[in-house]
């Protein structure tokens, strides 16, 4: 037992970087439905929306402090002039040197914004690498791949950043968007039974509500009807996401 005991004993007392880099990248998922908070190694502090993916290393190297994201995040990144902080997405590329930022870029959403609340940011294009705009704070920039065009806007940075305090915040949102923020929320599938809703906006606020508590405010403060589907049971015994079917009230 001697030779393997010692090689274990000199492998796990290497130095912190010798071992670190024979890591592969750390990856956090805040699955539907969830939210989480942590620190990244420089000290840089992370909120992961539900369903969202944010991949980084075990230890910053070189020039760079690089992250890859998919979905929502807020970042409150440690000031270093040296070392950018730099948020990749599958469309842009968020570049910081010390200051407080959030993203949005799930998949299955059309656009990417990105709101700067305080100190710097520079965005860049995925695909050509060349720059979009450098942010300003109680900016947001919104971004359509696919015509590679943007606008800026003045942030609601409350309602824009609310979700990482368990805040979800609608003012004369588009439906729409609005029900694919419901989806991740509540962790269900939304399904549109009447194109006519498309041309509703939607205004509230939720915390602690229950889906049933969200459903009946959405039914008073729009004219829409609804049906919750329950899920159900898969062979390896999980449960299908319930769906919410939305109509017009007069269909």
């Amino acid at each position: 037992l001697l030779p393997p005991v010692l090689a274990l004993l000199i492998y796990t007392n290497l130095p912190t970087k010798q071992y670190a880099d024979n890591l592969n990248d750390l990856e956090v998922i805040a699955p539907s439905g969830s939210r989480l908070h942590f620190e990244l190694g420089d000290g840089t502090k992370v909120w992961l929306n539900n369903n969202t993916v944010l991949r980084y290393p075990y230890r910053f190297t070189g020039d760079i402090r690089k992250v890859f994201l998919s979905g929502e995040a807020y970042f409150e990144v440690v000031h270093n002039n040296k070392i950018p902080f730099v948020v990749e997405t599958d469309h842009v590329t968020v570049k910081a040197t010390g200051t407080s930022f959030n993203v949005s870029s799930y998949q299955d959403d059309d656009m990417v914004e990105t709101t700067l609340v305080e100190g710097r940011v520079i965005l860049f294009g995925k695909s050509t690498g060349s720059e979009i705009k450098a942010m300003l704070p109680d900016e947001c920039v919104i971004f359509d791949p696919a015509k590679n065009k943007y606008f800026v806007e003045k942030a609601n940075t409350e309602k824009n950043i609310a979700w990482k305090d368990g805040f979800l915040i609608f003012k004369k949102d588009p439906i729409t968007k609005a029900a694919r923020k419901l989806e991740r929320w509540y962790n269900i599938d939304v399904e549109f039974t009447d194109q006519e809703i498309e041309r509703l906006t939607y205004t509230a606020t939720f915390t602690t509500e229950t889906l049933s508590q969200a459903l009946e405010l959405m039914a008073l403060a729009t004219p829409v009807s609804y049906t919750l589907i329950q899920g159900e049971k898969l062979p390896d015994g999980s449960f299908s996401k319930q769906k919410l079917l939305i109509g017009m009230k007069n269909k």
